[in-house]
């Protein structure tokens, strides 16, 4: 009896020492890439779709306000995205598609303008071009693909009384032409969600842009954020985005991400 309780006792030890190895590996100094695949594991989703509504304000304060609705299919390296202007007229039926590339090419990204009955395709000279009038560029519509960048931990902060990851993101050379020299990102700590996207343009030393996302809601097993902000520094103006009719994994047709359903007024 004795000898059986020394091994129950033994086994007990050896599990918890094992357990704070692991623990100490995992948390007192975590990996900027583990954290980064880690954060895409968990938040990765079949599809998503939504509607949204869209506000610039400009320095001045005057507002501009325009509706679309998205799709995706895939996630950060391997996604598709279609969206899809619905108002005001100036823009409505304007349609925007983009298919990430691997490391070493740029996304395609094509935009459809009513008027000419035609897509263009973005060239990539043209990635730091406005999106729509909006605060975001060509670039700020992909998805964000880790392994095209060099990262690297660069300790915690506390965002919006979340503690944070701090993690700088560096372009690769030759992983494609990028606007930004740097990208400082803020990842929460309890669920590895992003909540902050510092930006910097090649030479300068504070941000040019700042994106945040706010609004974390759990829906269908799947956290988001229902509004996002892009604020460039530079300019004084800023883009809000607040997301509406959300819906994960639903199978989408086939056809939808395609330059033939782009070119479709009306297409989906």
């Amino acid at each position: 009896m004795s000898n059986k309780k020394t091994m129950v006792t033994s086994l007990v030890v050896i599990a918890a020492v094992i357990s704070a190895l692991l623990a100490g590996t995992v948390f007192a100094a975590p990996d900027a890439r583990a954290l980064l695949k880690e954060s895409e594991n968990r938040h990765r989703s079949k599809t998503q779709q939504y509607s949204g509504n869209l506000a610039v304000v400009n320095r001045e304060g005057k507002v501009r306000k325009k509706g679309w609705k998205s799709y995706r299919q895939g996630y950060a390296g391997d996604a598709k995205t279609l969206t899809r202007f619905t108002d005001p007229p100036e823009v409505k039926e304007v349609g925007f598609l983009s298919i990430s590339r691997p490391a070493g090419q740029n996304d395609d990204q094509w935009l459809y303008l009513p008027s000419m009955k035609r897509e263009r395709r973005i060239a990539a000279q043209d990635r730091d071009a406005s999106f729509v009038g909006t605060d975001f560029n060509y670039e700020d519509m992909e998805e964000f693909d880790h392994e095209k960048y060099r990262v690297t931990l660069q300790g915690e902060q506390t965002v919006d009384g979340q503690p944070c990851y701090v993690i700088a993101a560096f372009p690769l050379e030759g992983a494609g032409r990028s606007v930004y020299e740097k990208k400082i990102l803020y990842l929460r700590k309890d669920i590895l969600y992003l909540l902050r996207m510092d930006l910097y343009r090649k030479g300068d030393k504070q941000p040019s842009k700042i994106f945040t996302l706010s609004d974390l809601q759990h829906l269908e097993g799947h956290w988001v954020a229902k509004k996002w902000e892009m604020s460039d520094l530079r300019k004084g103006s800023r883009t809000t985005v607040v997301l509406d009719r959300i819906s994960y994994d639903k199978p989408q047709p086939v056809g939808r991400f395609t330059l033939q359903n782009l070119n479709r007024e009306g297409g989906d």
